[in-house]
């Protein structure tokens, strides 16, 4: 049985993942969980940035959505070694 989506380097998903949020899953063939994802991101970040002070810097007061982004791409790296093992 194939899986849906198209076939592309294992490094596109990832890069993708790294500069737009939630892009690497569009190409594993999973958007849902990528605009699931994006909605954490703006939820945590939100939450991070009406909890600090404006004397913390801009990574730390949207640290939150920072930590998420940075999940989403690990579990992105994950599911292409997952797929690439196959």
């Amino acid at each position: 049985m194939k899986s849906k989506g198209f076939h592309c380097p294992k490094h596109t998903p990832i890069m993708a993942a790294l500069l737009i949020p939630g892009s690497g899953y569009l190409f594993l063939a999973r958007p849902m969980r990528g605009l699931i994802m994006v909605f954490w991101m703006c939820i945590f970040a939100y939450i991070t940035f009406q909890l600090t002070t404006p004397e913390i810097s801009v990574i730390g007061r949207y640290s939150g959505g920072i930590a998420v982004w940075i999940i989403s791409v690990l579990e992105v790296d994950h599911m292409v070694r997952k797929r690439n093992q196959r």
